[in-house]
Parts: C-alpha cells; sequence; structure tokens
C-alpha cells in the first residue's frame, strides 16, 4: 500500500469536520494498491475526536494506524518520527495536513514524478476542477500537502543529522527545508493539480486560546527563520538563495 500520514490538532467542530473530510479524501485515492494513513492527534481537545479515531480502524480495516499526544506539541517533531518510522518500509509517503480535500487521483498523480519532493497547487474553492492530468508549474514547493521520497530524507538527515528543523515549533519550517535542499541540490517540484486547502485552518479555525498560541508561536519562529538565514521569509533574499546553483546553506 502506499503511505500518507496526517498529524490532527482538533479543537472545534469546525476543525473536526474538515478532518473528516480529509482523511475521507485520502482514503478514496485510486492509487494502486489503495493508501494506509498513519493518523496522530496531537493533543486535541475536542472531546468526540478521539473516539472517533479510535472508529476508523473499523472502516478500513489494516489500513489506518493511530498515535496519540496527550497534549500538543511541535508538528515537526511527531513529523520526524512518523518519517523515521515509515521510511523503515517504504521509500515514499504523502504528508497531508487535515484542512484539506484531495481529489481522488491526487497521490497517483504526484507518483509520476520521480523528483525528491512533490507538491502540488492549493485552492480556496472547495468546487475545483479535476485535473485528468498534471504538469509541472514551479520549482517552489508550497507545502501543505507534499510526497516525501526516501532518498530525499536520506540526503538531507546526512547532511544535516536532521530532516525537519526542531528549533522551529512549525511555521517557516517549509521555508527552511527548501533551502537546505538546495544546499544539496535536492530538486522539488509543483504541479498544476489543485486541491482544496482551508488556508491557515490550524488557527482561524481553532478556538480563540488556542488561536492566540499559534499566532504568537508564528512570530517567535519568523524570528529563528531571520537568525538562522539573515532575511525573513518574505523577502527577495529567500528565492535567490533557493535559485543560487553556488548556494551552500551557510548562514548570513
Amino acid at each position: 500500500m502506499n503511505p500518507a500520514a496526517m498529524i490532527c490538532y482538533v479543537t472545534t467542530e469546525t476543525q473536526f469536520d474538515l478532518t473528516r473530510e480529509a482523511v475521507a479524501s485520502v482514503m478514496r485515492q485510486d492509487v494502486d494498491g489503495g493508501v494506509v494513513l498513519w493518523v496522530h492527534d496531537n493533543g486535541s481537545t475536542l472531546s468526540r475526536f478521539w473516539p472517533w479515531l479510535n472508529e476508523l480502524p473499523d472502516l478500513y480495516p489494516g489500513r489506518i494506524h493511530l498515535s496519540q499526544s496527550r497534549e500538543n506539541e511541535s508538528p515537526l517533531r511527531i513529523g520526524n518520527r512518523l518519517m523515521s518510522r515509515v521510511f523503515r518500509e517504504d521509500e515514499y509517503f504523502l504528508g497531508v495536513p487535515n484542512d484539506v480535500i484531495l481529489p481522488c487521483n491526487f497521490y497517483r498523480e504526484l507518483l509520476k514524478w520521480p523528483v525528491g519532493l512533490v507538491t502540488a497547487s492549493m485552492t480556496a474553492e472547495r468546487e475545483f476542477p479535476r485535473f485528468e492530468s498534471s504538469r509541472a508549474v514551479s520549482t517552489h514547493t508550497p507545502m501543505a500537502v507534499g510526497l516525501f521520497r526516501k532518498w530525499m530524507y536520506d540526503a538531507l538527515m546526512a547532511k544535516d543529522g536532521f530532516f525537519f528543523d526542531e528549533r522551529y515549533f512549525h511555521y517557516a519550517s517549509d521555508l527552511d527545508l527548501s533551502l537546505r535542499m538546495a544546499a544539496c541540490g535536492v530538486r522539488g517540484v509543483q504541479l498544476d493539480i489543485q486541491y482544496f486547502h482551508s488556508g491557515s485552518g490550524s488557527w482561524r479555525l481553532a478556538d480563540p486560546e488556542t488561536a492566540r498560541q499559534i499566532t504568537s508561536m508564528a512570530d517567535v519562529d519568523r524570528a529563528r527563520f531571520v537568525e538562522r538565514w539573515g532575511f525573513g521569509v518574505s523577502d527577495a533574499a529567500y528565492g535567490e538563495a533557493c535559485g543560487d546553483i553556488n548556494f551552500r546553506g551557510e548562514s548570513k
């Protein structure tokens, strides 16, 4: 089967409803062999969420693996653990947040591209058009959903000793990863195939206190990014570094 992973932090009924849609869209993928999904509950506070998760293995026999953090922790730390586990047996996996809805041919289309990281095109339109085939539109890899290959994971582990940099809590970690990929010559592509993404749903759809905590931590992560690279997440220097064949991942 084709592995996928989803980390969930559910604090409201709105997030719960969207998570159910996200899981269903992953499990109906038409990729050969089907999908096995690792779902991690990252300290969700909505009381009926964990009981619902425990119903999934019966709905999808042999295709669901569950784990849980009692309290919310860095998604990067969880992601590193999941990758270490999945890549013991598999050569790739699809990382999916719980605020997206994928078309049923999504996994199959991403697998056609042999590069280290394959992403796609986000839209806020739930009734997005179905793309029967896809093409690459950019080497920039905006990463709500991403197909990761083990050889890319191995390259970054060999270079840096880690995949996701846990000095961040979450925000800006995808940009940090893109810079580190560029430094060791790992290529990624963004495809034109679309999927629905409830932008910033992790905090925008959360309860007010959780939203405040998440946005506050994002400010800390932005500062860490500047400290690490010498420029901000929105600066032109970021794109220049990613496209510079002489870039070696050195701090400014």
